[in-house]
């Protein structure tokens, strides 16, 4: 589960709160007691981070651990994409399908993404890639990638030889 504590923002560690809550009573097996569990995380989820944050954090993500989120808000991740290990999200980022038909994306882990990025359809970010700010990534890219622009294009060997 991650670290509520390792949070950098205030409102980051209740949009944590908020899902690692609903994400813990999702598994409960009892349909009963998961209803009405899950009615103060709905109640939560709407008006905080719907409401409040604009963003869009469901219980049903399959989120890895060590997440940290810089500025909250305006952050939407699909229900079905996949995020790794110690990931790095700021504000304004957009994780899900291009299209209707399209899948998902899997961001693999140590994976850091900037601000208003959008990472749209069925790709994979290699562990360890830096997502730049703004950058809109439609294709999947190795481990240890630096992508920027639009549409994103890995320069890391670029600076590997520029160093």
């Amino acid at each position: 589960m991650n670290d509520i504590k390792a949070q950098p923002e205030f409102w980051s560690k209740v949009m944590i709160s908020i899902y690692s809550y609903g994400h813990m009573v999702r598994k409960i097996p009892n349909v009963l007691i998961r209803r009405i569990l899950l009615f103060p995380y709905l109640l939560l989820d709407t008006l905080i981070i719907r409401g409040l944050l604009n963003s869009m954090l469901p219980y049903s993500l399959k989120m890895g651990n060590g997440i940290k989120i810089w500025h909250p808000f305006g952050i939407i991740i699909h229900s079905k994409s996949k995020i790794g290990n110690n990931v790095e999200l700021r504000h304004q980022v957009t994780i899900g399908k291009s299209t209707a038909e399209s899948g998902l994306p899997i961001i693999g882990n140590n994976v850091s993404i900037g601000a208003g990025a959008k990472i749209l359809g069925e790709i994979y970010i290699g562990d360890g890639s830096i997502v730049g700010a703004n950058a809109v990534v439609t294709k999947s890219f190795p481990k240890n990638s630096v992508l920027v622009g639009c549409p994103a294009m890995n320069i890391a060997k670029k600076e590997a030889a520029i160093n």
